[in-house]
């Protein structure tokens, strides 16, 4: 990774919402290394789709740069850790040499994993004094903090300028989730899971404090964003026009 700053190069991390698949992501085989590419889309289904269109392509079409100047990396599923490590495999690898500035986006499907392990009907809100599992969750959200704050070292130590995601809401009037067991939630259910995607917003605001990076505050997008269900391409994934509307954002702070 090059020390010096030329010309503006983006490695964006991203994550899937907070009711996603859940599932293990393993580590391809090395690609060959690229020196063109630019603007790198790492993380998972946020990155990775299911959207015709996501805010990483539109991203690159805002930024004016060509197709061989963004690489997606997405992987859906993946969790911070891994995200990690497939971060750091990519950084020693030198894969995109020319690279030199992180978006990160991920955390997301670590939650997935909590509630899915601890409430998987999402019977409880997070954010409720009488909260049963706030031990656990306090320790998940301290790990994920700790992983973000690394994946961000990890981009700077490689002469990379970090930015960092907050999620965004998902809408409480759904009736239908393909996520989820029985292929619906129930608004009460969403709104509970709203409350998990906040405190996570929380850690990550955290994590860039504490690390001195970039802020993209998708979460400052809610009325917009929840305010037309076309935004949605499910219940956890935004569809081509609310990938439009995050894509605005982050073309607001990359350079």
């Amino acid at each position: 990774m090059r020390d010096s700053y030329p010309s503006p190069v983006v490695v964006i991390v991203a994550a899937s919402a907070l009711t996603g698949v859940v599932g293990c992501v393993t580590i391809d085989p090395p690609d060959p290394i690229s020196t063109d590419v630019r603007y790198v889309a790492f993380g998972d289904s946020t990155t990775a789709g299911p959207s015709d269109r996501d805010y990483p392509d539109i991203l690159r079409e805002k930024l004016g740069v060509s197709t061989t100047a963004f690489a997606n990396e997405g992987h859906g599923g993946e969790t911070s850790e891994e995200g990690l490590e497939r971060l750091t495999a990519l950084i020693q690898r030198d894969a995109y040499p020319n690279a030199d500035v992180l978006l990160y986006w991920e955390g997301g499907n670590d939650i997935n994993d909590f509630i899915a392990g601890h409430d998987p009907l999402l019977l409880s809100s997070p954010e409720d004094d009488d909260y049963p599992l706030t031990d656990e969750l306090t320790a998940e959200l301290e790990q994920i903090q700790a992983n973000i704050e690394a994946a961000i070292e990890a981009g700077r130590n490689a002469g990379m300028r970090v930015y960092a995601a907050t999620y965004y809401l998902i809408p409480e009037e759904f009736d239908t989730c393909e996520a989820l067991l029985l292929d619906i939630i129930l608004p009460g259910q969403a709104s509970n899971a709203n409350g998990y995607v906040r405190l996570l917003n929380e850690r990550i605001r955290s994590a860039v404090l504490n690390t001195w990076a970039n802020l993209i505050d998708v979460e400052t997008l809610d009325e917009t964003l929840r305010g037309d269900s076309d935004n949605y391409e499910n219940c956890n994934h935004l569809s081509a026009e609310g990938n439009e509307i995050v894509a605005d954002l982050f073309a607001q702070y990359v350079p």
